[in-house]
């Protein structure tokens, strides 16, 4: 489908979506509930609107942001950093593959969200326990999707580059590496919606500030809207973050997949 038809029926039905909603927001629910309870419940898209100007306009979205944005960045950072390597040994050494799959078999089922009360009484209150949260929840994607691509580069390749005399190192930066990049970045993509989730429960259940904190108040001040906005925020920065950096990579890479994996 061409990109300006695509982008016509996407613009199309989100624009259905808010018209729908403001006509429940002012209908009371299609007259399910009365008008004064369903500006509580579903607040319309100028109530939300309004809330965003004027956290805006007052500093506060840009502080909370900015917290989580940073934390977000630490947290996924760390979970590349150590996920990418072990991924590597995962799959090329047998020894590291019997060790440490027992622990990801184990880990990588387990919600980030279930590390906030250890991570919390072992780091405190701030953004170490937030980073750590953030590393154990993100790490395990960008780890398994490492090991996949290496385990799909293709083997004539590598007997190619063993019969004109290529070293260990030079067939893992000719051969290996350009091929598990498909394979990073989707990993990546994973890991960077499992870093948002994890550090918004964190931020809601107990670590101060952020966008989960904003979520939080929202909700035990009953400024509904507020919860609204953070959600409308938090889904705007996963589609820049898609349209800018996942989806460019993606298409320029693409053509580095073997051809049975694309």
């Amino acid at each position: 489908m061409k990109a300006p038809i695509r982008f016509l029926i996407g613009l199309t039905a989100l624009a259905s979506v808010v018209g729908l909603w403001q006509l429940a927001s002012a209908t009371g629910l299609f007259g399910r509930v009365p008008m004064s309870y369903a500006e509580l419940l579903l607040p319309g898209p100028g109530v939300v609107l309004q809330a965003l100007c004027a956290s805006a306009a007052s500093g506060y979205l840009w502080d909370q942001l900015s917290v989580s944005l940073l934390r977000v960045a630490a947290g996924f950072g760390l979970s590349v950093a150590i996920g990418v390597p072990l991924g590597l040994a995962v799959a090329l050494s047998p020894v590291a593959n019997a060790l440490l799959d027992p622990f990801v078999r184990v880990f990588s089922p387990i919600p980030g969200v279930a590390w906030v009360p250890l991570a919390i009484l072992w780091f405190g209150l701030g953004d170490r326990a937030a980073i750590f949260i953030i590393t154990v929840g993100s790490v395990f994607p960008v780890l398994v999707s490492t090991a996949q691509g290496v385990r799909a580069v293709d083997l004539n390749l590598v007997d190619a580059g063993r019969m004109l005399g290529a070293r260990f190192h030079q067939l893992l930066v000719r051969v290996f590496l350009p091929s598990i990049v498909p394979f990073l970045v989707t990993g990546a993509r994973l890991g960077l919606g499992f870093a948002w989730r994890v550090v918004i429960a964190a931020e809601m259940v107990g670590v101060p500030r952020g966008i989960g904190s904003m979520l939080s108040v929202g909700r035990s001040t009953g400024h509904t809207e507020v919860t609204f906005m953070t959600i409308g925020i938090l889904g705007a920065l996963m589609i820049v973050a898609e349209e800018l950096v996942f989806s460019p990579l993606e298409r320029h890479t693409n053509t580095w997949r073997p051809a049975g994996a694309r």
